[in-house]
């Protein structure tokens, strides 16, 4: 049998044996005595190291009154800390004690039901920023960010999920002890200077991307209705009533509970020694204690639906369906079945491209994906509509895919495209060390890394027999959440209301 041996980078050795994938990746991993969880991937053939602090938190922690505070510290973690952020923390603590001081007693009023508007409320929040525009005299600004470009990194970010979340930067290979030093400086001394003009930012963010933007505005009330119980409805960025409600004590509580060494995970990838690496990590983070009480996992799980779930939105926008079914959390083998069905739906060559856009051409567009989650994971259907295009008859032409998908087994050619599809770009993707990163937290989240080197041979495993079976058991109709976000326009909108037409 022949055997192709490729470097997906140099630490990555994929082959192909026949049919079959087969992945192989150095891994180092550890955990310190604190709970802070290391994974290590050398590759001495690169010049670079892609370091990445995850925490395993995110919006599906958070609820009413908290929405929102893991993606608000997000922001605050580039604000500095004791060491960095300052010209000298002694002579600006003061300032910070005094906004503490006005921070309480706006919580006071909060809890009296005291809103935004009232006056004492305005006479506190103008004194803050009184205090602050004092404070700033000692404020380095973006000095964690300047300290890195300066040293050579680039990838420079943050990202905020709904169980991760991300502080990531690739740097020069000597300079992996910065990295140690600027995040376990950040997971131990985090300042939340300039919090109260920080909020503002967030607010605007908040407004610009889903007040000011239909489409997001649309898919946030999509998934509240698609997510009865489980927190996974919460939107990342929070709820606005949220985010005006920040105080900086309630997002330190928050901090203490849930950014702490024994819920992260430290990735490097690429020219690193494991040993002298473990040695620089235990040196920033192995005193830095862990949280006082364990972090409680959400226990909520998603109930079966009882029945359809269908809402319409008129706005200005290109009309669209989106169609949404429940799927199990991970590990579940079914999901490898859906992935399949996910790229035999999916892309320009994918049935439903062919039949919306190519044949019927009442859309522009039109895919699927299948979201794999920690619990209660999702199958999406969507398609961009043409503005003259029946949105009844896209909602039937994709139902009739569906059930096609559950009466007939992939012709065989069609179902060896689609698998080799999947594992070419799963496989291909782990190219750039940043990719192959963030694969191994995201498994690691899930359950473990190892299973990052399975997926291509689960994907391998999956037959044409099983697809009807898992279409039908999967995909019920009278079970689905459907979205309309449609054009306004007077007379359709009355037909529909009517019950006209769809």
């Amino acid at each position: 049998m022949n055997k192709l041996k490729l470097t997906l980078p140099a630490l990555l050795i994929f082959a192909v044996y026949g049919s079959a994938f087969d992945l192989k990746l150095p891994v180092h991993y550890d955990t310190l005595s604190n709970g802070l969880r290391v994974i290590i991937a050398p590759d001495t053939n690169v010049a670079v190291v892609s370091c990445r602090l995850y925490y395993f938190m995110g919006s599906m922690y958070e609820g009413p009154g908290t929405s929102g505070l893991s993606h608000m510290y997000e922001h605050m973690l580039f604000k500095g800390t004791r060491t960095m952020g300052t010209k000298d923390y002694k002579k600006e603590k003061k300032y910070i004690a005094s906004i503490d001081s006005l921070d309480n007693l706006i919580s006071k009023l909060r809890k009296q039901g005291v809103v935004e508007t009232d006056s004492q409320f305005v006479a506190y929040r103008k004194q803050i920023f009184s205090i602050l525009e004092k404070q700033r005299k000692y404020i380095k600004k973006d000095e964690i960010w300047e300290t890195y470009m300066k040293h050579g990194g680039t990838h420079l970010n943050a990202w905020t999920g709904d169980d991760m979340t991300a502080y990531i930067v690739t740097l020069p290979q000597n300079k992996v002890e910065l990295f140690c030093w600027i995040e376990a400086d950040r997971m131990q001394n985090p300042i939340l200077r300039e919090f109260y003009s920080e909020r503002d930012v967030v607010t605007e963010e908040r407004r610009m991307r889903y007040e000011n933007r239909p489409l997001n505005r649309y898919w946030e009330k999509f998934m509240a209705h698609f997510y009865l119980a489980h927190p996974y409805r919460i939107p990342t960025i929070g709820w606005m009533s949220d985010i005006r409600a920040y105080t900086r004590s309630k997002l330190r509580d928050h901090v203490n509970r849930f950014y702490t060494p024994d819920n992260a995970l430290i990735v490097l990838v690429g020219n690193v020694k494991p040993k002298k690496a473990m040695k620089l990590i235990k040196k920033y983070f192995e005193k830095i204690p862990r949280a006082k009480e364990p972090k409680e996992e959400v226990v909520t799980r998603e109930p079966k639906p009882i029945g359809e779930t269908r809402f319409t939105v008129y706005d200005d926008v290109q009309p669209r369906l989106d169609i949404m079914f429940h799927t199990p959390g991970y590990p579940h083998d079914d999901l490898y079945n859906l992935d399949v069905i996910q790229e035999i739906l999916s892309g320009r060559s994918g049935r439903l491209y062919k039949r919306l856009v190519d044949e019927e051409k009442l859309c522009t567009n039109a895919s699927a994906r299948n979201a794999i989650r920690l619990h209660n994971g999702y199958f999406h259907v969507w398609a961009t509509l043409k503005s003259d295009a029946d949105p009844g008859k896209v909602e039937e032409a994709i139902l009739d895919e569906i059930n096609k998908l559950k009466k007939e087994q992939p012709k065989k050619r069609e179902m060896e495209r689609v698998k080799n599809s999947i594992q070419m770009y799963f496989v291909t993707r782990l190219k750039r060390l940043e990719v192959v990163s963030d694969q191994l937290a995201y498994f690691e989240r899930l359950r473990t890394w190892e299973d990052l080197l399975g997926y291509p041979k689960k994907i391998e495993a999956v037959t044409r027999e099983s697809i009807p079976a898992i279409a039908k058991q999967y995909f019920p109709p009278e079970l689905k959440t459907i979205g309309f976000l449609l054009q306004k326009d007077s007379d359709k909108n009355d037909k529909a209301d009517k019950g006209e037409g769809y």
